[in-house]
């Protein structure tokens, strides 16, 4: 039985990402990607002009993962601290179970050209985004939250990831932990949304 269309993208992608944790993304082939999707190279030009555009749409695709996930992680009868824990908890758990995949979609994509500063841009856009619009709700609903700007919340997105990308590189060389940087990046948010009282002593 034929698969639907969609099934075969999504076959693909989750093949790149298989394949990321075995190899370097400068040594993978189309036969590896569509040997792992079991599919024809045909079948991957019918979704992707090659495997540039693969990790482009492989990384939105990561992106919208981790969102589900983080919007998961909490409801609206925790308070700011509470979500902030949880939401970086889960942020940092899904990057440390995925090392390889993440280590690709941050280095790989910055040297794709434009399209791979737009696809970054969008990625940190979109928790930006999230964040901003979160402490609004907060900040709407009394509690003494700060909310914040565009701007600030780039600032945030993208020096926690940051972060993440000095500990992915170190823990491939035996340094430390991943998850070691919660209390840091819970820190940082609570700082800019005026929640001092709640850091960490």
């Amino acid at each position: 039985m034929n698969l639907p269309a969609q099934d075969h993208r999504l076959r693909l992608l989750r093949a790149l990402e298989h394949v990321l944790s075995e190899k370097s993304y400068r040594d993978v082939t189309l036969s590896d990607i569509t040997a792992a999707a079991k599919v024809s190279r045909r079948t991957f030009y019918e979704h992707f002009a090659n495997k540039d555009e693969c990790l482009l749409a492989l990384s939105e695709d990561t992106c919208q993962r981790i969102l589900t996930l983080v919007i998961a992680s909490f409801s609206l009868d925790d308070d700011w601290p509470g979500v902030v824990t949880k939401v970086t908890r889960t942020y940092l758990s899904f990057i440390d179970a995925h090392p390889s995949l993440m280590l690709a979609l941050y280095v790989e994509t910055s040297t794709l050209g434009q399209a791979g500063l737009a696809s970054r841009r969008k990625v940190s856009e979109t928790f930006a985004e999230f964040l901003r619009s979160q402490t609004a709700i907060r900040s709407a609903r009394g509690e003494e939250v700060d909310e914040i700007n565009g701007a600030t919340a780039i600032t945030l997105v993208a020096g926690i990831n940051e972060l993440v990308l000095y500990r992915l590189q170190d823990r491939f060389n035996g340094g430390e932990e991943l998850m070691t940087l919660q209390e840091t990046a819970s820190s940082v948010v609570l700082r800019m949304t005026g929640c001092l009282s709640a850091m960490p002593a």
